[in-house]
């Protein structure tokens, strides 16, 4: 079964929506539901099953039961403030909704282990920062050592 590390806590105590953001009434709404069975608890890791829809103004990601078969571990990093890119690595899921003050932009994702993601500012006034995804989960990376890995 996939490990399932995410960036923030969520609370599965119930089915449903466990993490929604928008940037506004007309703007793409993105949203992580719960179809597994409520009561786990406050968590930042899970063993489930993810699958993703995109319908009309809407991006899901669903956090289904596990398939013993999937032995895979992924990450998935939600952000309500200012968006992200990928430095290094591999997204297998990822949308976004922007606008608002400054460059707000509200962003999801699947991601591999691996995976470097540079966190934007509000209007890059202030350096960015950056997180990598390893085996363990989310982990913040100091900007010098990624520019020192550019260089090379």
């Amino acid at each position: 079964m996939a490990t399932v590390h995410f960036a923030t806590t969520l609370s599965l105590d119930k089915e449903g929506t466990v993490w929604s953001a928008s940037n506004g009434a007309t703007r793409r709404k993105l949203q992580i539901i719960n179809k597994l069975p409520a009561g786990s608890g406050q968590v930042k890791t899970i063993d489930c099953q993810v699958g993703t829809l995109d319908n009309g103004n809407h991006s899901f990601i669903f956090l289904n039961p596990a398939k013993p078969e999937d032995k895979r571990i992924l990450g998935v990093y939600t952000n309500t403030s200012y968006g992200y890119s990928v430095v290094e690595g591999t997204e297998i899921y990822g949308n976004y909704s922007s606008g608002g003050p400054g460059n707000s932009c509200s962003q999801f994702g699947i991601y591999e282990v691996g995976t470097i993601l540079k966190i934007a500012t509000y209007k890059n006034r202030r350096p960015p920062y950056y997180v990598k995804f390893e085996k363990t989960g989310w982990v913040e990376v100091p900007s010098h050592e990624i520019e020192e890995q550019s260089e090379i």
